[in-house]
């Protein structure tokens, strides 16, 4: 569906900001719209398809939450018109909700219909509270497995609650599953066979009508075909009876009498599920309308209202339902009018229809019943958690369970309990790789995630370990990946450390992060860590000398275990696809000292770089007769790989720079000597006192030049194939910088307040033109 015009004017769900006004200001364009007679075609079909499917649905749902079906239209009337004129998502349709029928149901049979009533209005005050002060996002905090499972179990107890209805049997006052299966059981053989019929025949038409023509209201037709059957046939199966045409007066709901916090519990647990449903609603008409904004915020201050004014007619809590609000957008709903519309026909049919809608069967409202019953259970979803996550399917399995078989406000605790302590055992639990060798060498553990009261397992499994190694090796635990600590592993580990020193073990606590590393050393003895930290491999060897650590094969065969237990079930589909071709965006031309590792500080992925490494990151020109080795990699990488970035990279505190501008060849070292003669022509644009990061962003300049003269580089290069870039990385600052000839000189990479550019005119410099002022 193309429905672009309208949605642009919904305003996006954007950082919360107070609404006292409760978003009437940013409402008002929309209000005015209503008046107009734009999309009005559109907004009339929606609407009285929507109320055609709310109609056997809402008397149905007014049967399980054990209030009068004429209380159950009043609810639907007035939540769609106050709901569509307040609420953030302009085409969900609010009113009585299946899933919180079970809630309703044991509410009124708790505390009456005033307690009802005052749930509302409590549910109301809270939801407009919520949205007026932006904590919408709050109601995602219930975890989806929870919520999954909450449904389901409604939708169970539903199902089974409905059973007694459905057999034409008294129904008994809503109790646990148990006693409603009992109750079946003593009574089954006074069932009537003609509800039987009914109910069989309703939820056969609703679950099968909608397959062969499903544009067609299945329910209402179910419902109206079982009430001319019941009639026409004297099947003499009890009926709604008789409901009032009129909408009643509103009144302030009466305080029961007694101990109000179970009452306000029973409240908080409603408007969880009613502002969740809301939002499940919201997401359903998204899937639908991909460009429709969803205000979590607005949406809870319109929910809100719409609970509170209809609390005060007498209606039961309301919520958006999702069905309801994807058929009004698969319709073709454009605007809010939709909605007021369904609930304008509500009234009509009440108004016009009441003596028809008392000869309607209750055998088949309990048929409809049984039908949201089967899909409020989901067991795709119980499928699709149990695929992606077992520990997830627990928690659902968890709350269906309690919900169903002791109580739904139990359900809803054990659920988020167990969701809690699932997400607490994940958060806090280390992972620790033990990387053993029958050599002289150290031993080696690797920590990862946060150190807690729960990682005692884990770091006396090392203590053992080392133990039995002897002390003639020492022990290096690599603290790398180790996100946090609490006083409790922080403790463990300072016991751990005590224990292996105790035992004439060496030990080093290898790159904990500095926050780590302050925690540590405020415990009881922890000063003693402090000498221990050590930040490189040469500080480990320093710490653990005379222990046969330096071995620098052992060191690397470390290096690739832990690359084979940590990058590659990472890495694994990349290597995958570069086993079969190479398509990198950049040539990287840099040093080849140590201290520079480009995708580290490029942040890039294996397959990205193309990477040349020499003595200076130097580009011997074309005319040199040491060309070749970077020309033939500039060449591939242009020609074949299609490179479209070409950076020269040099750095601070470079030998080679600090060789070069000496004016001395380094002794002993010819090879290096005939090297460092390409880059002579740089000292013509330096001063005899500069320095080494002088010469090198001198050169990375130069460099950059000299690419310009390999073949057919100059042509690429203005025709926009290719970019050229000179950065220079600042180790001491950890910075990288780039040219910029707008600016005439290095700037902050990617630095937001003087755009980068690599040439003033759109063309680099010519060569021999000097690049930067020399002082």
């Amino acid at each position: 569906m193309q429905q672009k015009e309208h949605f642009g004017r919904t305003r996006a769900a954007g950082p919360s900001t107070m609404r006292l006004d409760l978003g009437i200001r940013s409402l008002l364009p929309e209000w005015k719209a209503l008046f107009s007679t734009k999309y009005l075609k559109e907004d009339l079909r929606a609407g009285l398809t929507v109320a055609a499917i709310a109609i056997p649905f809402t008397l149905a749902i007014a049967l399980a939450s054990g209030v009068s079906p004429h209380m159950g239209m009043v609810t639907a009337i007035l939540a769609g018109v106050v709901c569509a004129l307040f609420g953030g998502t302009p085409l969900t349709i609010s009113g009585p909700a299946v899933a919180m029928s079970v809630l309703i149901a044991n509410a009124v049979y708790q505390y009456g219909l005033g307690g009802m009533l005052l749930i509302g209005l409590v549910v109301g005050i809270l939801q407009v509270l919520t949205g007026m002060f932006g904590l919408g996002r709050i109601v995602r905090f219930v975890p989806l497995p929870v919520a999954a499972g909450f449904t389901a179990g409604i939708g169970a107890i539903i199902f089974i609650w409905q059973l007694p209805r459905a057999f034409g049997l008294v129904s008994p006052d809503e109790g646990q599953v148990v006693e409603v299966l009992t109750h079946l059981g003593q009574l089954i053989h006074e069932f009537h066979p003609g509800a039987l019929v009914l109910a069989s025949l309703t939820l056969a038409l609703c679950l099968g009508l909608p397959r062969v023509w499903p544009r067609l209201p299945a329910p209402l037709i179910a419902v109206a075909l079982s009430a001319l059957i019941n009639v026409g046939l004297g099947l003499q199966a009890d009926t709604v009876g008789e409901i009032s045409r009129f909408l009643p007066s509103p009144q302030l709901p009466h305080l029961p009498e007694g101990n109000l916090m179970p009452l306000l519990g029973t409240a908080l647990i409603v408007y969880a599920l009613g502002s969740l449903e809301a939002l499940f609603a919201g997401a359903a008409v998204n899937r639908v309308i991909k460009d429709l904004r969803h205000d979590t915020d607005q949406e809870l201050v319109g929910q809100g209202l719409g609970n509170a004014v209809v609390a005060l007619f007498g209606g039961i809590p309301i919520t958006a339902v999702a069905v309801r609000s994807k058929t009004n957008a698969q319709e073709g709903a454009r605007t809010r009018r939709s909605s007021i519309i369904h609930s304008l026909t509500l009234l009509a049919v009440l108004a016009l229809f009441a003596p028809f809608i008392a000869y309607i069967p209750i055998a088949s409202l309990a048929g409809v019943l049984l039908f949201l019953a089967l899909g409020m259970m989901r067991l795709r979803e119980l499928k699709a958690l149990w695929k992606v996550s077992r520990t997830d399917a627990a928690i659902f399995g968890v709350t269906f369970i309690t919900i169903v078989l002791v109580d739904f406000t139990l359900g809803v605790q054990a659920g988020i309990l167990a969701a809690l302590a699932i997400a607490a055992v994940r958060l806090s639990q280390t992972q620790g790789r033990l990387i053993q060798r029958e050599t002289p060498a150290a031993y080696r553990a690797a920590l990862t995630g946060p150190l807690t009261f729960m990682s005692s397992s884990k770091l006396e499994t090392v203590r053992d370990q080392a133990i039995k190694q002897g002390s003639s090796r020492g022990v290096v635990i690599d603290m790398s990946d180790v996100t946090s600590v609490d006083a409790s592993g922080a403790a463990m580990l300072t016991t751990l450390v005590t224990d292996l020193l105790a035992a004439n073990i060496k030990v080093v606590l290898q790159a904990p992060r500095p926050e780590l590393q302050q925690v540590l050393i405020r415990q009881e003895n922890g000063q003693a860590l402090q000498p221990l930290f050590a930040l490189t491999e040469t500080d480990v060897a320093t710490i653990l000398q005379g222990t046969g650590y330096l071995s620098v094969r052992e060191r690397l065969v470390y290096g690739v275990e832990r690359f084979r237990q940590d990058s590659l079930q990472r890495y694994g589909p990349i290597f995958d696809r570069l086993a079969h071709g190479q398509t990198p965006h950049s040539l990287f031309i840099t040093c080849a000292d140590s201290r520079i590792s480009p995708n580290l500080i490029t942040s890039t992925d294996p397959g990205e770089l193309f990477i040349v490494r020499n003595v200076g990151n130097l580009v011997p020109p074309a005319s040199s007769p040491a060309s070749a080795a970077v020309s033939s990699a500039v060449e591939y990488a242009v020609n074949v790989l299609k490179v479209t970035d070409i950076i020269v990279c040099g750095h601070s505190a470079c030998g080679a720079m600090t060789a070069l501008i000496a004016r001395k060849p380094p002794e002993g070292l010819p090879s290096v000597a005939s090297w460092l003669k390409e880059a002579e022509p740089v000292l013509e644009h330096l001063a005899q006192d500069c320095s080494p990061e002088d010469a090198a962003k001198q050169s990375a300049l130069a460099q950059m030049q000299n690419v310009l003269t390999y073949p057919g580089m100059r042509e690429k290069v203005e025709s926009g194939q290719v970019r050229l870039h000179a950065w220079f990385y600042d180790m001491v600052r950890s910075e990288l910088l780039e040219w910029s000839a707008s600016a005439g000189r290095y700037l902050p990479l990617g630095n937001p307040e003087e755009p980068v550019s690599q040439e003033a005119d759109g063309q680099p410099r010519p060569p021999g033109e000097p690049l930067l002022p020399v002082s």
